[in-house]
């Protein structure tokens, strides 16, 4: 198991750093914790790891994804808070995503079923005040 103590941005930076070494067409990131826990934030600094160019990502809370070009492929960044079903998700067409991009899932438990066996699950838990991000499946 990998866990990151996230104690400023720059922490967060470097552990959306490490993450974004293992992002290929295929690779999905799901990522779990309450909110205002720093899944949009890591998920920014994950893309502009993956493309310094990309400025002004957001969460896409309310267009449910967005969408960014890199020089692997395409990083589908997507927020299922809003999402009442998972058919939803499929509307979308987001399940065509998984395997010829890169796909960031904010609030993944609405579809966890449906997410692909490249799967890496985040958490974003806090202890004593300190952000931590764990995956297992590093």
């Amino acid at each position: 198991m990998k866990i990151f103590k996230c104690c400023s941005l720059d922490d967060t930076k470097v552990a959306a750093e490490f993450f974004a070494q293992f992002a290929c067409p295929g690779q999905c990131y799901a990522l779990y914790g309450n909110l205002g826990f720093g899944k949009t934030t890591f998920t920014q600094y994950l893309i502009q790891s993956l493309n310094p160019c990309i400025k002004g990502i957001s969460s896409p809370t309310f267009t449910l994804v967005q969408t960014y070009s890199t020089k692997i492929c395409d990083v589908f960044h997507v927020d299922c808070y809003r999402m009442k079903s998972e058919e939803e998700f499929y509307e979308l067409g987001l399940d065509e995503a998984f395997p010829s991009g890169i796909t960031i899932i904010e609030w993944p438990e609405i579809i966890e079923r449906y997410l692909p066996s490249s799967v890496m699950k985040i958490i974003f838990s806090k202890k004593n005040n300190i952000l931590e991000l764990s995956c297992s499946d590093v």
